[in-house]
């Protein structure tokens, strides 16, 4: 760097910007409160705090500010906010990080409008690092040597760098703070790339700014353990940026992570968020390290992402598996590609790790260790139809997943599928903003787009459907473990049934502004049409939140309710000795659920020791709206004296369930 390039400015501003995506409305997707925090905003602001001790910015005031978009107090204005630090003196460098397809499109409005307003735009992330790894510079593995490549740089990012936005590609550890010195230099080039993997064992570890979770509805800490995955799944990107050779950070350095973190915040959960934490060669280092924090009385808990052939690793010395480990080590919730139960289709996809007929014993070994089971699965393969699909949300309740998140197959630029696509002439829509998962974007040979949404929605609704909800939550063996997927649960529905809207991207009550964060090129709507449609859609949304709260409301009392009898009726059946446990809990739930006997059984249902039930609140509700108008008539007043304590009954329900709620769900914010 030149003297006079350094004597020009006397302060560096960087601005990370996590961005969002726009609606079906063409407005900015954003919430009152987010839930899951972006790692890699972490791990940029890290690398730039590190980057601003560099010899070539020494003299320099270097000041970093983090936005993830989606929620709304960090909101993002471009003009306002580089006006705010521009005085001559100052350089401002815009950093979108982390980008993926469905998030470029509105990476490309905010990155022309801060570069307007006279600031250094650099974008990177999976969209823009897979597309140029697979189409122009071509995926080198010997074990993959087939996969097309145009050679060509993708019409969009082209379009980016002729505008003057810097365009990183690959992982930023070893490219970020050359980057930062070439723009101080005034020598910055159009296009950065990591030339190989860099080393993370001696980079800094990932850092959120100040307050960065108050507009967070829980505090879940992220850190990456390692990076690779050795497998091939066609329809992966993190394969063709980050690698399938793991690479890993010093275990010790993660062990502290969570040492330091119990020591500031008091109990904390964390999410281990490497694409496959069981392929990090390092994985017993760490979870030995963790194992030994709990017997030193730290409190926390985290969760992993592992593949299904994990259940066959042990430790060194085979005295231990790989999933007792996680157990003991605090692993609360496991985070598993599933993607189909069809082996035809595995097979395809370059997935054979995955054996069907193996899921339910890997699902029994995580449940044996404590460990509630996320599976991700994928609608829209080749093979797959309507009553295929929901035949498989059947196949995943009966073998014990407790969760799931479902996706609509999606050829993301960066993956193999992507490039055979591309290379066939397969038909792709052209709006990247719909390449979330939420929704067809290509077309399939068995389902029109119409039934192939109406197979995916009917897969969420399906799976979380009020009994199996119960059923998994009777799973659990601790209260942590239960009110975590008490948590997701209200999560997910509310996401995927409420604001249809995926739950990895979602948040709580999503926040429009009229006319500012709409899509470029969308009309601005007049204000009467703008308060006419966002009046109906919270009314729709808080109508979906209330009806959600009486059908959680029954899922936890009747988890809660068939918990205790499974205990009474152990308990009555040792008394006895007498065998027929199954009889005597049937014979206990049928007289809780009947139709009330009199005033003494309605006081030890409402207030009485065993948990409550709603279930004959329910039947009570559909015989007395079966009467529709006849209950204006007269004679059916006898229909209103019934209703009478029932509706008692409901506050009484209702006001120990809000009690319940504040208590647990605020602890857990906490």
């Amino acid at each position: 760097m030149t003297t006079q390039a350094v004597s020009a400015i006397s302060r560096l501003v960087v601005l990370l910007i996590k961005p969002s995506k726009y609606d079906a409305d063409g407005y900015l997707i954003r919430f009152w409160k987010g839930v899951l925090p972006s790692n890699s905003l972490a791990v940029m602001h890290a690398l730039t705090v590190d980057a601003f001790k560099a010899p070539e910015l020494q003299g320099l005031i270097g000041e970093v500010y983090s936005f993830d978009e989606i929620v709304l107090a960090q909101r993002v204005r471009p003009k306002k906010l580089v006006r705010k630090f521009l005085d001559g003196r100052t350089k401002v460098v815009v950093g979108l990080v982390g980008v993926q397809t469905n998030q470029f499109p509105r990476a490309c409005d905010l990155a022309e409008e801060f570069r307007q307003a006279g600031a250094t735009v650099v974008i990177g992330g999976f969209h823009v690092s897979g597309s140029m790894e697979v189409l122009y510079y071509g995926v080198k593995d010997p074990n993959r040597p087939d996969i097309p490549c145009t050679g060509k740089v993708p019409n969009e990012i082209q379009a980016l760098m002729d505008r003057g936005i810097i365009v990183c590609v690959g992982e930023a550890e070893e490219l970020w703070r050359k980057i930062l010195t070439d723009i101080v230099a005034n020598r910055a080039e159009r296009l950065y790339r990591a030339e190989q993997t860099p080393r993370i064992d001696t980079a800094p570890l990932p850092l959120y700014p100040d307050r960065y979770y108050d507009d967070f509805s829980v505090r879940i800490g992220t850190i990456d353990t390692g990076r690779g995955c050795p497998f091939k799944c066609s329809f992966c990107t993190i394969i063709n940026v980050q690698g399938r050779n793991p690479r890993w950070r010093n275990p010790s350095a993660i062990v502290d992570y969570v040492r330091q973190q119990c020591a500031e915040h008091g109990k904390i959960h964390i999410f281990f968020v490497d694409d496959n934490f069981a392929r990090n060669p390092m994985w017993e280092n760490i979870l030995v390290g963790l194992i030994a924090l709990k017997q030193e009385g730290y409190e926390f808990s985290f969760m992993v992402e592992i593949d299904l052939a994990s259940g066959k690793i042990r430790n060194h010395d085979k005295t231990r598996s790989f999933i007792e480990m996680l157990g003991l080590a605090g692993c609360v919730q496991a985070f598993i590609g599933m993607e189909t139960v069809n082996p035809k289709t595995l097979k395809r996809v370059s997935k054979g790790q995955n054996r069907p007929e193996h899921y339910q014993e890997f699902c029994d070994q995580l449940h044996a260790a404590g460990i509630t089971i996320h599976g991700a699965y994928i609608i829209g393969f080749d093979e797959d139809d309507y009553d295929s699909t929901l035949e498989a949300i059947r196949t995943l309740r009966q073998i014990g997943v407790d969760q799931a998140s479902f996706f609509c197959l999606t050829p993301l630029p960066g993956s193999e599928d992507h490039a055979r696509a591309v290379k066939a002439g397969v038909w792709m829509d052209g709006d990247f903003n719909l390449y979330d998962s939420f929704q067809p974007v290509t077309q399939h040979q068995l389902m029109t787009d119409q039934q192939w949404r109406k197979a995916y929605f009917d897969a969420w609704r399906e799976f979380y459907r009020s009994r199996y909800m119960i059923e998994a939550l009777k799973r659990c063996g601790d209260e942590i473990k239960f009110w975590g997927l008490v948590r997701n649960f209200f999560w997910y529905r509310n996401s995927a049934l409420g604001h249809k809207i995926h739950p990895m991207i979602c948040g709580f009550l999503q926040i429009r502004t009229w006319r500012s964060d709409r899509r470029h090129g969308y009309p601005v709507e007049s204000i009467l049409t703008y308060i006419g449609r966002e009046l109906w859609r919270y009314t729709k949304y808080f109508g979906h939140c209330w009806r959600e709260l009486y059908i959680m409301q029954h899922v936890y009392f009747q988890a809660k309710l068939e918990s205790k009898l499974e205990q009474l009726a152990d308990q009555l059946a040792r008394d006895r000795r007498d065998a027929a446990v199954a009889d005597i809990k049937a014979n206990l739930a049928r007289r809780l659920s009947s139709a009330l006997s009199g005033p003494v059984d309605w006081y030890q249902r409402t207030f009485g020791p065993v948990p409550a039930t709603r279930v004959w609140l329910n039947e009570f509700w559909k015989a007395y709206g079966s009467n529709r108008w006849n209950l204006i008539k007269p004679w059916y007043w006898h229909w209103h004296v019934a209703m009478l304590p029932h509706a008692a009954t409901e506050v009484v329900f209702t006001v120990r369930w809000f009690g319940v709620l504040i208590k647990k769900l605020g602890a857990m914010r906490s």
